[in-house]
């Protein structure tokens, strides 16, 4: 984390007082520096899981909102030692609800939104608000405020300074009062994210209450059940706010890796014959292999036929222009080691079909490890020509990502996640109605 000089230590106050206090926070302090001239930053940081295992004394305090080692650790043991099905999220109901039966009454030290990772602050955002609802109801609001400047290497420049604001208390809470002080400190002038560090499927007026307003959105739509994440996409796309989806972002790497296979002339053609993709994924969380899927058939000028369910598996069928059809299979995976990321893409096979003659055929393999790779080349892949590629899986914390986007200064919905977002909704929608 970067060092940040402390200007102001946390400090209680009403929530009636803080805009005034960090008016003249800045008028007292330094007459040259009234804060960088950024953006605001604010986040809903439940923090569910750590909140849990701090309070069942499964790890200590203080409660930091931050997912460490020690917490992933923590987490898939009490899993494995419960009898929880291994596959079971570390955010899932299923694993809070068993922690939440164990819950002391003790208070603990709680730090959300007092610090936060060195790749947000060397971004310097002017104003960091966090919303952190907790466990014990009828909690009522509490608020604290502090400022900060990073510390760089160039002890002749200025640093660039700005404020944080914590927001505790229960949703209701929160949802009562909180969304007030927010309008409170909102600086017009100045762009404004919400980072929703959470499910979607928790809180919906609060999460509402921030898309129908002028604020750019960072949500994961690895958290949530299906249906509500696309329907919040669905709505955010109605409403032609910028969606920045952290479930798109970490597709990344297997977007450019089969860009990377196609991008030599000579198997430009292998496109054009492609009968069948296999997509493996971790659990039965369908969005981001959805994504991948829609991706390609947009890249590709591909039509939506139909989709059916068998099971676990999910088949969807698409048409070329010519009439060819194309066959993919959704293969959700029992992974014995719980995500952190619901349905993360680990696999994909995709076989082209240019002649009768089977070797002049290609099958094309992706893998989250040589491992996936190998169990995909299964079922008589062997007499085809075989291009094969294992797949960066580097793991970037939640924050990282974030700031990634921050970094990026979108404030619109990135074209190619546009397109992807109306054919996943198209199928869907598709499989819904049956």
């Amino acid at each position: 984390m970067k060092p940040q000089l402390t200007l102001q230590s946390p400090l209680e106050l009403p929530y009636q007082e803080i805009s005034n206090y960090l008016n003249q926070l800045w008028i007292s302090e330094d007459k040259d520096n009234s804060g960088a001239n950024t953006f605001t930053l604010i986040v809903w940081q439940p923090a569910w899981l750590e909140q849990c295992l701090v309070q069942t004394g499964l790890i200590n305090g203080p409660i930091t909102g931050n997912i460490s080692p020690e917490i992933i650790k923590v987490a898939k043991k009490f899993i494995l030692d419960n009898g929880l099905p291994h596959t079971t999220s570390l955010n899932s109901d299923e694993l809070l609800n068993l922690l939440r039966g164990k819950l002391s009454n003790k208070d603990f030290e709680d730090f959300r939104g007092q610090f936060f990772e060195s790749s947000i602050s060397t971004l310097h955002p002017r104003r960091l608000i966090t919303l952190a609802p907790t466990l014990k109801k009828n909690s009522e609001i509490k608020t604290f405020v502090s400022a900060y400047c990073p510390l760089g290497d160039n002890t002749g420049i200025q640093p660039i300074c700005g404020d944080l604001v914590v927001i505790r208390g229960d949703s209701n809470s929160i949802k009562d009062k909180g969304l007030k002080i927010i309008d409170d400190l909102s600086i017009n002038e100045l762009p404004s994210w919400l980072w929703w560090n959470g499910s979607l499927d928790e809180a919906p007026e609060v999460f509402d209450y921030f898309a129908n307003f002028g604020i750019r959105l960072i949500i994961d739509t690895a958290h949530g059940s299906p249906n509500r994440c696309l329907k919040v996409l669905d709505q955010l796309k109605k409403k032609d706010k910028a969606i920045n989806d952290l479930n798109w972002l970490r597709l990344k790497s297997w977007r450019e890796s089969l860009a990377m296979i196609f991008d030599p002339p000579s198997r430009r053609p292998i496109l054009d014959h492609i009968t069948d993709i296999d997509v493996d994924i971790a659990g039965d969380h369908m969005l981001q292999s959805l994504f991948l899927i829609s991706w390609i058939s947009d890249k590709l000028e591909w039509h939506f036929t139909k989709i059916e369910k068998h099971k676990e598996l999910i088949k969807i069928e698409f048409e070329r222009n010519k009439g060819e059809i194309i066959s993919i299979c959704i293969n959700p995976l029992p992974v014995e080691n719980p995500s952190i990321h619901l349905g993360q893409v680990i696999g994909l096979r995709l076989i082209s079909k240019i002649s009768e003659v089977q070797k002049n055929n290609t099958c094309v393999i992706l893998g989250c490890e040589s491992v996936e790779c190998m169990r995909l080349e299964a079922g008589g892949m062997a007499d085809m020509q075989l291009i094969e590629q294992v797949v960066p899986n580097t793991f970037f914390s939640s924050e990282s990502d974030v700031s990634k986007l921050l970094g990026s200064s979108r404030g619109h919905t990135s074209p190619l996640f546009e397109n992807t977002i109306n054919i996943a909704l198209k199928i869907f929608n598709s499989l819904n109605k049956k």
